[in-house]
């Protein structure tokens, strides 16, 4: 069973508490509380969408998942602790210290002398997917603060896979469904509840190639230079796109929210930089410290093998094994380009045989997982390493060019697994959206879909969750919105709700959203294949 933090748990009771008592006070005055609550006003605003035409340049290169990710075999006796019927956690993680902090943990004594002045109705309305409540108004007048900002609207750029090119190039079975139809479906009920603070979201929309940094870095000119955009939103991912967030965040001194933090990237960034989920500094951390916690650490022989665009990320593997006391016998650099599956799979023949002669009992992969889990298993090394990677993204996304059983049993570090995301009640408020939109929307949760039919689930996923970040951290920086504001803002959010995702915070030190982890483990069984339970989820954040 899933552990959500105390102080979330506190959090939600002081505010079950203030609806309550909102509640009961409006009742008393209006004679009941039903027309009270179906009154609200909702003005009539005009969401706004430009969408930019712009073919993506056609990559030389073609063999790539579409996002970063990594994959592990695990030995047979751990691989049966996971069943296909029964993907709930088998094992339970010590979590960490919990905070003596009256202000991290709230009491029930707090709760009970809360009281409410004046409520008005929308003290009472839910706060709904994107974490703001209806119709917020600013505490000043509304100004022209920032590029891409007027008293009326806020600009925001949006950068989106090209499944149509990953199609063409057999690298994917079936896209995800209509992108810009989800994403628009959710600026469209953010803004005809009020916006943020009162200014509409303007969206504008390109596309590229996960393959191909030349193309994002193309996408990135046309949104920041062309559009004049506020901030972005998604950002990039995949094994090349994903080197061109500074793009956004450095080049072009505009507040990023979502891409892929390395810490090269992070390095040359300008503007505020923030991420749903944690950076791969964090996802190695709390891989490690996952794996000696429950012992799958002890006596491991590790060789690191990195993609050829996670180099800049090997030291931080390589100190992050030695400080855990985990043995390191060999390392190497998968230095081919992703669309040469060729070079890849010659130079995967090397490092296997370095493997062998290294007695290495365990392969971490640091980095895009595909094209070494396809090496591995062209080389007959799958019965003998288990594999370790800090890329759970690139497991859930192996694409087309090996069979996925070979990545059976690799484990990762992620989150919240796609059931626990579907059953959350503030994801389904971002369902209801999509499926009112009218977009001919088939929302399924993953492990319900064939190979060939289109992944709503996905889109929903990922642009719920960094809308609705980008929208808290907007509306905590108050009326005169810039980039300092808005990274100011964010630092204020330590503790909060995203969809699917119930423990949240932001700090100088922690620029990925997510608390909760926990170890997972890949099976081709499920859906298309996607990372499954192996523990319990733990916050790590006391």
């Amino acid at each position: 069973m899933s552990m959500i933090h105390k102080r979330t748990q506190s959090t939600l009771r002081a505010r079950a508490a203030v609806l309550v008592a909102a509640l009961a006070l409006v009742a008393a005055a209006c004679g009941g509380g039903d027309e009270a609550d179906d009154e609200v006003s909702t003005p009539d605003t005009g969401s706004a969408s430009t969408e930019v035409d712009s073919s993506s340049s056609d990559s030389s290169s073609a063999d790539s998942s579409s996002s970063d990710s990594a994959s592990t075999d695990s030995p047979a006796e751990e691989t049966a602790t996971t069943s296909d019927s029964d993907p709930e956690p088998t094992e339970s993680v010590s979590e960490p210290a919990e905070s003596d902090s009256a202000a991290d943990q709230p009491t029930d004594e707090a709760v009970e002398e809360t009281t409410v002045e004046e409520p008005s109705e929308e003290a009472a309305a839910p706060l709904g997917w994107s974490g703001l409540a209806p119709n917020m108004a600013a505490d000043a007048p509304l100004t022209a603060s920032w590029r891409g900002v007027t008293p009326d609207t806020i600009t925001i750029g949006v950068s989106m896979l090209n499944f149509d090119l990953l199609q063409e190039m057999g690298l994917t079975a079936a896209g995800w469904g209509d992108q810009q139809g989800v994403f628009q479906a959710l600026v469209d009920d953010l803004n005809a509840n009020g916006g943020i603070l009162g200014r509409n979201v303007v969206a504008v929309y390109d596309v590229y190639s996960p393959i191909d940094a030349a193309d994002a870095e193309r996408a990135c000119t046309v949104l920041t230079q062309d559009n004049e955009v506020f901030a972005a939103v998604l950002g990039f991912v995949g094994p090349l796109a994903g080197t061109a967030d500074p793009c956004f965040a450095g080049t072009n001194n505009t507040p990023l929210v979502g891409g892929e933090q390395t810490p090269d990237e992070l390095a040359q960034a300008t503007a505020p930089w923030f991420n749903v989920e944690p950076s791969t500094d964090d996802h190695t951390s709390n891989l490690l410290d996952l794996l000696v916690q429950t012992g799958r650490a002890d006596g491991a022989r590790v060789f690191v093998v990195s993609h050829q665009a996670s180099t800049g990320d090997e030291p931080l593997v390589l100190e992050g094994l030695a400080a855990r006391g985990i043995e390191v016998v060999g390392k190497a650099v998968l230095d081919a380009n992703d669309g040469d599956t060729a070079a890849q799979d010659q130079l995967m023949q090397v490092i296997s045989e370095r493997i062998r002669a290294d007695g290495a009992d365990t392969v971490m992969i640091n980095g895009n997982p595909a094209a070494t889990i396809r090496g591995l298993g062209l080389n007959g090394m799958l019965d003998a390493v288990t594999i370790w990677s800090n890329n759970a993204a690139g497991l859930n996304n192996l694409g087309e060019t090996f069979d996925h059983e070979w990545a059976r049993g690799a484990i990762a570090s992620d989150g919240p697994s796609e059931l626990d995301i579907w059953n959350d009640d503030v994801f389904q408020d971002c369902v209801r959206v999509v499926n009112d939109a009218g977009i001919g929307a088939d929302l399924r949760p993953t492990a319900e879909l064939a190979d060939d039919d289109e992944n709503w689930f996905n889109p929903v996923r990922r642009y719920c969750g960094h809308l609705s970040l980008f929208a808290q951290i907007a509306a905590a920086a108050g009326p005169d919105l810039t980039p300092e504001t808005f990274e100011q803002a964010a630092y204020t959010l330590t503790d909060f709700v995203l969809p699917g995702a119930p423990a949240n915070s932001l700090s100088p030190t922690k620029l990925g959203a997510r608390d909760l982890y926990r170890l997972t483990t890949f099976d081709p069984d499920v859906g298309n294949g996607e990372n499954v339970p192996l523990t319990e989820l733990i916050d790590i954040v006391p």
